[in-house]
């Protein structure tokens, strides 16, 4: 549709061709019940050439020197002038040509020369005053379908640089993971390595959708979170799910920095009570995502919200869902450390 559109503004002078043809021949029907039809389709020529020559010969001789580069009013009124001189000689010929020859030159430039030469140029000022109008009408829409383009190409780009960020992001965090336990020669590595696997062909395969069904994203979410159960110990994890799960679908890779947060951030070990709570509700028209963790003192930083996951978040959910969400990250009244993100879908 977006193509059409510009298509359609781009082609302006065939659109503006077909309108002063179909003009003079909507004109001219009453010629053909009057006259013979050579002397009406002569008529209708006539009329047609008298048209195109102030509409295009405006457009081409006088308009690029009152809104061009040159910008000089002077040339322009002068070949404004001309175009309307022109205009009257064409009409004054075949009014000759054609009314002296059925005898009718009551209409003829020769009874009344001064007052055909007046009316006639009052003619083309007003033809080419229509004209220009509609070319300004067109030349208006396509601007404003260029700027349409040049804003969704430039979203695009934002998108994909952003999606260019949350890979490398998540693939540091997840091998470190995997450091620790090859450190250890953990049996639980080659796990590690499955489910890294499934993670990153998620994550190269979602570059190549707009949308995921919510339930894919759960998976993903759950796989991480069986990573982490392997590197953290004695850690209260759960991931609690509410509402109709199969009725949504997300941007894929959504919601897994605030899940990498909570873990980064809240996990403190020489702690004794170390959690990671996450709450995922989905009603009709709603997706509401909520992670809590306990406040450390070593994460009361991430009130600044300075890490480059959660930015790359907040520009994300800007671009994809303006007007339609809430993320609020920060210490909650309990003691603790959420994030709370609401979309609207």
């Amino acid at each position: 549709m977006q193509a059409f559109v510009s298509n359609f503004w781009e082609n302006h002078r065939f659109i503006q061709t077909i309108f002063w043809l179909v003009f003079p021949l909507l004109v001219s029907i009453p010629l053909f019940q009057k006259y013979p039809i050579d002397v009406a389709f002569w008529s209708t020529l006539s009329t047609a050439t008298y048209l195109y020559w102030l509409v295009f010969g405006h457009y081409y001789l006088g308009l690029p020197f009152l809104i061009g580069p040159a910008n000089k009013k002077g040339v322009y009124l002068f070949r404004l002038l001309l175009v309307i001189a022109i205009g009257v000689a064409i009409h004054g010929a075949f009014s000759i040509l054609l009314f002296d020859e059925l005898g009718e030159k009551e209409y003829s430039i020769l009874v009344r020369p001064w007052s055909f030469v007046i009316w006639t140029s009052i003619e083309c000022l007003l033809i080419i005053l229509i004209s220009s109008m509609m070319q300004f009408s067109f030349a208006y829409f396509k601007l404003q379908s260029q700027q349409q383009q040049m804003a969704n190409q430039q979203l695009e780009a934002e998108l994909k640089y952003l999606k260019l960020q949350i890979n490398p992001h998540f693939l540091f965090n997840t091998l470190n993971n995997l450091l620790l336990l090859t450190n250890k020669r953990s049996p639980q590595a080659s796990v590690v390595v499955e489910k890294l696997a499934y993670m990153m062909r998620y994550l190269l395969e979602k570059d190549r959708k707009k949308q995921v069904p919510l339930h894919t994203e759960i998976d993903f979410i759950n796989a991480y979170i069986d990573l982490e159960r392997i590197r953290v110990k004695d850690t209260d994890i759960s991931f609690d799910l509410e509402g109709d799960l199969n009725g949504h679908s997300l941007p894929p890779a959504l919601l897994i920095t605030l899940v990498e947060n909570a873990f980064k951030h809240g996990i403190n070990k020489s702690a004794t009570a170390n959690f990671v709570h996450l709450e995922l509700k989905a009603s009709p028209d709603e997706i509401t995502f909520e992670v809590t963790n306990p406040l450390h003192s070593h994460s009361s930083n991430r009130t600044k919200e300075t890490g480059i996951g959660l930015q790359n978040l907040r520009k994300r959910l800007q671009l994809l869902f303006p007007d339609r969400h809430h993320l609020q990250v920060g210490p909650t009244k309990q003691e603790t450390f959420g994030a709370h993100l609401t979309i609207q879908v």
